[in-house]
């Protein structure tokens, strides 16, 4: 290479906005630009002439030389000419995440690989702080939903507490006529215990959706997830005269997602079909909630025999403060439909062909885990 040309290259590297390392076929640095030693902490004196395992992670480091030589040897890429995201390690220690895009450079014998270096540690905070707004909103959101469901949750609660005043004063009459009928009491007492347990599920059932928690994701099963939520979803709809309908597909994969969260969504869903329902001719037909494989997808669907979404709501409907309620905040679907995204799914609604309105929750099945594979 020319003195020209190695004095253009040279300017090249320096004004590059990423990192710039090049190593050899050993793995052996061969030059580092500005921009790396701003990124890593070194000074390109401390790097050049070592190894680029240097700033390198853990498992990286110890597998770098057995992928590069695997490279060598027969010439199947697996990080070459690809990006991925990796672990780097700072002069400091610090670990942080990064773009690494790596390409061959050859001329004539000599073999070099290029390696252009995205610092993302600013994408992770930023993402990490939007995921935090996220559940917070997501937390806020269950509160607002039990305000509106509050009154189905409190004759809920009354009717066992009413029954439990009931056998108590019956049980208190018994010992007042001083009558040993020990059965009578007995069964007084079981039903006391009976309408305890229904009113403390009914809290519990409470407590466990609407308590702040991390949000933890994993491979879970949707029907069982829905299932879990049913209760609440039947105290709301019961008190309006509506029935709630269940139809689950059969072996649906698992999704990769936080159960509380889904259920969230589903519940909003439910809660905005009866609202719709409410005094509508077709309440008999209820509400339908149905599970389905498409693809490589799974949906979850909730339909009603309600009025519809209008014709001046259907564009905004997913839009915060959008309602057709009387005293509706219009928060619900935009946070559901917020939860849905952050699980890489989709929340669309279109007219429900008898009457009413279909919303679809679309979410990927968990994918399978494969071996990794690097260089």
């Amino acid at each position: 290479m020319g003195q020209d040309s190695a004095a253009e290259l040279e300017a090249l590297l320096s004004a590059a906005v990423d990192a710039i390392v090049t190593i050899d076929e050993q793995g052996i640095v061969t030059s580092f630009n500005p921009s790396a030693e701003r990124m890593f902490g070194y000074d390109a004196r401390e790097v050049v002439g070592g190894p680029v395992t240097l700033l390198m992670g853990e498992p990286y480091a110890s597998e770098h030389q057995g992928y590069l030589r695997r490279y060598l040897e027969t010439g199947e890429p697996h990080i070459i000419g690809l990006g991925r995201e990796v672990e780097a390690v700072r002069k400091s220690g610090e670990a942080f995440p990064i773009s690494l895009s790596v390409g061959e450079a050859s001329r004539g014998t000599r073999r070099r690989f290029v390696g252009i270096i995205r610092d993302l540690s600013a994408e992770r905070a930023a993402e990490k702080e939007r995921r935090s707004l996220e559940e917070r909103l997501a937390h806020v959101g269950r509160f607002s939903l039990m305000g509106e469901m509050a009154a189905g949750i409190a004759h809920e609660i009354n009717q066992p507490l009413s029954a439990i005043t009931t056998y108590s004063q019956a049980a208190g009459r018994l010992l007042k006529l001083d009558i040993e009928d020990r059965e009578a009491l007995a069964e007084a007492c079981t039903a006391i215990a009976k309408q305890a347990q229904r009113a403390s599920q009914v809290i519990e059932n409470l407590r466990n959706f609407i308590r702040q928690q991390d949000v933890k994701r994993g491979p879970i099963d949707v029907n069982r997830t829905i299932r879990d939520v049913l209760p609440l979803i039947d105290v709301d709809a019961r008190t309006a005269g509506i029935a709630i309908d269940t139809g689950f597909a059969h072996d649906l994969p698992p999704i990769s997602a936080d159960p509380v969260q889904i259920q969230q969504v589903v519940l909003n869903l439910t809660r905005n079909a009866v609202d719709a329902m409410r005094g509508s001719t077709a309440r008999e037909r209820g509400i339908q909630i149905m599970t389905c494989q498409r693809g490589d997808r799974v949906e979850i669907s909730v339909a009603d025999a309600g009025s519809g979404v209008s014709s001046k709501l259907a564009e905004a409907v997913f839009e915060p403060f959008v309602t057709s309620k009387k005293d509706g905040l219009g928060v619900g679907l935009a946070i559901s439909r917020t939860i849905v995204a952050a699980h890489d799914g989709t929340l669309t609604f279109r007219a429900n062909p008898p009457g009413g309105t279909l919303f679809t929750i679309s979410l990927p099945a968990a994918a399978q885990q494969q071996p990794s594979e690097e260089e």
